[in-house]
């Protein structure tokens, strides 16, 4: 019975001892193995020499935050960006105040596309912290600060710091879109992407030469990213990180197509509308210069129908009247170029008509009945041009009641010369006065 009881005894020392060297290990012990085999690349060893450590008795916060930052960085490596921000998050509860943690923080958050998340530890960050600097312009591009990012990415190109190729390309990408085509070329004119190995570096090239046109360059640069992404594809340690690439390259691939078919369906939507309302504008124009043309035309075919008519009724008005006086004085002045003696002949009857034509009765007549025909043309007349003289208005109702000039001449006891003087500063003065053209253009018409 000894030797049982031996034996027990012996296995349950060998077990306790196990147990106690499995536990004698110290936090920040094992956070130093975990960081020496992250820093090998060992991301299995890592995690699972972090996950152990956790178990342990925790009595510094920064060690157990720092194990936490490992695991998360484990995950970053994966590709599981879900797991990596939880882990992160953990970290930051343990330490909230310790820079490093909330790098990893940050770090995670871009890689999560949590960049609301970002942006609220960067609040809390030193303005002068170079990591800042450096980190900040994605999450302020992604949360709308396109300023605050501008002036990061300034400073860090003005101070000649170091900046990730991505940067250089977002930042070129600003002083293209402002018109500033020469300060983006001087950005990344020494940027070759046949030689860079970093796919967000290689997506940020190819965004900036798709933006300024460059398709040859756009082209070298996918080929560069294509083929940076199968190396990177060949190294994966498992299906499991081969499959979530695959599936980020498929996802941001099918977005890009569903966004260029988007953009194209847009732009071909403005261009028909810019068609459309180029033919609409193009059309009224015309219809409105047409249409404009033909009342011009109808105007003047109005005014020119209306001065005929006018120059008719004037004529017919007078015309009865007027023979008698008109026959008889072509009679007089005929008889006057041939015979001397023949004025002295004139009848009585001729003599009496002339005198009536000069009384003034027939005058205020000859006026009263021009303006009931046409708009009291005479009393607009003597308003608008009030520098005619007596005679001047005689005249010009003698010339409106469709008078010969040679009756004219007699009736006024003047030469034709001197009738044909009169009227020309008669239409001086109408010419001269604020009248209107059109009520000028009817004055003119009585002469």
């Amino acid at each position: 019975m000894r030797k049982p009881c031996t034996y027990m005894m012996i296995v349950l020392a060998v077990l306790l001892a196990a147990c106690s060297n499995g536990r004698s290990e110290s936090p920040s012990t094992e956070l130093t193995r975990a960081e020496d085999a992250f820093s090998e690349m060992d991301y299995a060893s890592a995690m699972n020499i972090a996950a152990s450590a956790l178990d342990l008795p925790q009595r510094d916060s920064i060690v157990c935050a720092r194990l936490y930052g490992i695991i998360a960085r484990c995950h970053r490596s994966a590709g599981n960006s879900t797991a990596e921000l939880s882990y992160a998050q953990q970290a930051a509860e343990w330490a909230p105040n310790d820079s490093i943690v909330r790098q990893e923080l940050v770090l995670s958050a871009i890689s999560a596309g949590r960049y609301d998340l970002a942006m609220e530890q960067f609040e809390q960050m030193d303005s002068t912290d170079e990591f800042r600097i450096h980190m900040l312009p994605l999450p302020a591009m992604k949360t709308g600060h396109i300023t605050l990012a501008r002036k990061a990415l300034e400073y860090l190109y003005s101070n000649n710091l170091w900046m990730e190729v991505s940067q250089m390309a977002m930042l070129a990408e600003m002083y293209y879109s402002d018109g500033t085509h020469d300060r983006a070329s001087d950005v990344i004119e020494s940027i070759d992407p046949t030689q860079l190995n970093d796919p967000d570096d290689l997506r940020a090239m190819m965004r900036y030469y798709d933006l300024t046109g460059n398709t040859p360059m756009c082209m070298a640069t996918a080929r560069q990213l294509a083929s940076v992404l199968e190396s990177r594809l060949s190294e994966a340690s498992s299906q499991e990180i081969y499959s979530r690439l695959y599936e980020i390259e498929h996802s941001a691939r099918a977005e890009r197509e569903t966004r260029d078919h988007n953009r194209i369906v847009v732009l071909s939507l403005c261009v028909a509308l810019l068609l459309l309302a180029a033919g609409m504008i193009t059309w009224w124009l015309l219809y409105r210069h047409a249409s404009e043309r033909r009342r011009l035309l109808q105007k003047q075919n109005d005014l020119l129908m209306l001065s005929i008519e006018r120059r008719r009724a004037m004529s017919d008005l007078f015309s009865e009247r007027n023979r008698t006086i008109e026959l008889m004085g072509n009679l007089m002045i005929d008889a006057s170029v041939s015979d001397k003696g023949a004025t002295k002949r004139i009848s009585s009857t001729l003599a009496e008509e002339i005198e009536r034509f000069r009384s003034a009765e027939v005058i205020e007549e000859i006026a009263r009945t021009l303006n009931e025909c046409f708009d009291n043309i005479i009393t607009r007349i003597e308003k608008d041009v009030p520098t005619l003289s007596h005679a001047e208005r005689v005249l010009t109702l003698y010339s409106a009641a469709g008078l010969s000039a040679r009756v004219i001449c007699l009736l006024t006891s003047q030469s034709p010369g001197a009738v044909y003087a009169q009227k020309h500063r008669i239409r001086k003065k109408i010419q001269a006065s604020e009248a209107s053209a059109s009520d000028q253009q009817q004055y003119l018409d009585l002469l």
